[in-house]
């Protein structure tokens, strides 16, 4: 915007130099309309005097232009059909009911309407203040279990979905999907990033060799106790 005004500025003032300019010129063709001039020399006069004035259309054509933009961007009409909160609905009724309004919604331009832009936890959308119309969504669209599972099932290699188990879980705060294949444990968001996996099969076999360990030195301390009877 600083340097449109900075644009509109300049050609103000070349306009205003050139009008400054046409007058002296004019002044000198009157006080020499008053001797006698040569052919050649009013012919001369007459073509500065004719680039001149297409030079100042030129320049007005342009302050015509940038005018036009600039009130292109004025603050928009805030006139309107739906009111703040009626877009919030509209808003969150589209991304998610579990998506949070952090600030009222505002009048802005968007691509030439005058929309409302509605901050959510997880993006931003620009309603037609008017129709009600989606003009722009930003949050990212939710998945369902069965898209988890098929997602989980991708990032293990290729894995059928259907022999997937899939709950609801909580990871860093947030609730996931959480999928299970056999021994492993995929965490899904509910945009469909994977953003934890587990093995379990390490836990059973770590949960195995320890009792197997007790059961092994149970076993011979049985064996040391008989040995000590049959001393007696």
């Amino acid at each position: 915007m600083n340097k449109r005004m900075v644009l509109f500025t300049s050609i103000f003032l070349s306009v205003f130099l050139l009008v400054v300019i046409g007058g002296v010129v004019k002044t000198v063709t009157a006080r020499q309309s008053q001797a006698a001039i040569s052919p050649n020399l009013q012919a001369q006069i007459d073509a500065r005097e004719a680039e001149y004035a297409a030079q100042i259309e030129a320049a007005n054509q342009q302050i015509r232009l940038l005018s036009e933009q600039v009130q292109g961007q004025q603050p928009v009409n805030e006139s309107s059909k739906i009111s703040p909160e009626n877009a919030a609905t509209i808003a969150i009724q589209t991304a998610g009911e579990d998506e949070l309004l952090l600030q009222l919604p505002e009048l802005v331009s968007y691509e030439g309407k005058t929309a409302y832009e509605v901050q959510l936890t997880d993006g931003v959308l620009f309603i037609d203040s008017v129709s009600g119309e989606i003009l722009f969504n930003g949050v990212p669209a939710r998945i369902t279990p069965e898209e988890a599972a098929e997602i989980a099932g991708i990032y293990l290699g290729g894995m059928d979905p259907r022999y997937a188990t899939v709950k609801i879980a909580v990871s860093n705060g947030s609730e996931v999907f959480q999928v299970t294949f056999n021994d492993y444990l995929v965490f899904v968001d509910k945009f469909g990033n994977v953003v934890q996996a587990q093995v379990l099969q390490y836990a059973n076999a770590s949960t195995n060799s320890s009792n197997s360990s007790g059961q092994s030195g149970y076993s011979e301390h049985d064996d040391d106790h008989d040995e000590h009877d049959d001393d007696d």
